[in-house]
């Protein structure tokens, strides 16, 4: 009798509808997705949602997808991975018919993505512990006005760009400069000369760990974190002229079972009303028009980037896209000499 109930039983399992995930939405980590699910997750009237973090490496997006394994739905991703991503096939195409493309801001909605928030870098240091610090990039490279040692991004984007700053090269010139042989190499010439005092790191919580610590004294970090920490009382000295901003963007994982879902989410945490409701939590650079040139927005929140953009260096998508890769080989063989 037993040998029959256990091949009946496996046929049972077999025939069983298999268990919908609950949608599950991949962003950044840190206390502004902690504000993220309080604000803008939670408050999704269809169906639960889940949320996990990521490094903003995509390779799992597209191993997931070449698996037809796909446990992700919806993710916040940069710009360049967005534009290859749509172009491989890892992403799905936004359904406009769900979600309202003329409520963002120009070039924010494209094929696969849907614009979520802008994001920038800037110098920063701690004026409790140094009253004065390098107010541009050149200064940030002048280590006998200011001693100390700095911190920058480990990777090519946005490092090399600040590097051609530090040395001289205008904002509006910068990628000019960096396509040609000439000056790739003058940006690390650059990172030479910086470089007995120079430490990288990797995760958006590391610069503003180090600037704590003493352990650094000027670094280049997120505004987003570093307007957090002077909200709370941090003694920070923000250096807007020094601004290197990009968007991020909403995408919905090619294959998702829950892909329609996925839209509906994402018209939801793109309207208005929730991301007034994070903006009173986080400084964050809305992309949904009505609340990035909300003036009663711009007022509470000085230290929002939409209050310093116009006088920064907006990271450009198709130079990464075309120089990214040679460049992020490049640097990691200098990181090894």
């Amino acid at each position: 009798m037993r040998r029959l109930l256990a091949p009946l039983a496996a046929l049972l399992l077999a025939a069983a509808p298999a268990v919908a995930r609950d949608l599950t939405v991949v962003a950044g980590g840190g206390a502004l997705q902690d504000h993220m699910r309080r604000t803008l997750f939670s408050t999704f009237a269809g169906g639960p949602v889940v949320d996990t973090a990521y490094d903003y490496n995509v390779g799992p997006i597209r191993a997931m997808v070449q698996a037809r394994n796909v446990t992700w739905d919806v993710v916040m991703v940069e710009a360049p991975d967005l534009v290859r991503g749509c172009e491989d096939g890892i992403f799905e195409r936004i359904d406009w018919s769900v979600v309202n493309r003329d409520k963002f801001v120009p070039g924010a909605a494209t094929t696969c993505g849907a614009g979520a928030i802008g994001w920038g870098v800037s110098v920063f240091y701690d004026e409790a512990r140094h009253p004065v610090g390098p107010a541009n990039f050149v200064e940030f490279w002048d280590t006998q006005r200011f001693p100390g040692r700095r911190s920058l991004r480990r990777g090519a984007r946005m490092t090399l760009e600040i590097a051609l700053m530090g040395d001289g090269v205008p904002p509006g010139e910068v990628y000019r400069v960096l396509a040609t042989p000439s000056g790739q190499q003058r940006a690390f010439a650059a990172l030479d000369r910086l470089r007995p005092n120079l430490s990288f790191w990797t995760g958006g919580q590391q610069p503003i760990e180090l600037v704590n610590s003493g352990e650094v004294a000027f670094a280049v970090g997120f505004v987003g974190r570093v307007a957090n920490g002077i909200r709370a009382g941090a003694r920070y000295n923000l250096r807007w002229p020094t601004l290197l901003y990009a968007y991020d963007s909403w995408a919905v994982v090619r294959g998702s079972e829950n892909a329609a879902q996925g839209m509906r989410l994402i018209e939801h945490i793109t309207n208005p009303a929730p991301l007034l409701e994070l903006t009173r939590l986080w400084p964050i650079n809305p992309v949904t028009r009505a609340v990035a040139e909300d003036p009663d927005v711009r007022a509470r929140n000085p230290l929002m980037m939409t209050n310093h953009q116009a006088g920064g260096l907006e990271i450009d998508t198709e130079f990464w896209l075309e120089h990214g890769p040679d460049l992020e080989q490049r640097f990691a063989s200098w990181l090894t000499r």
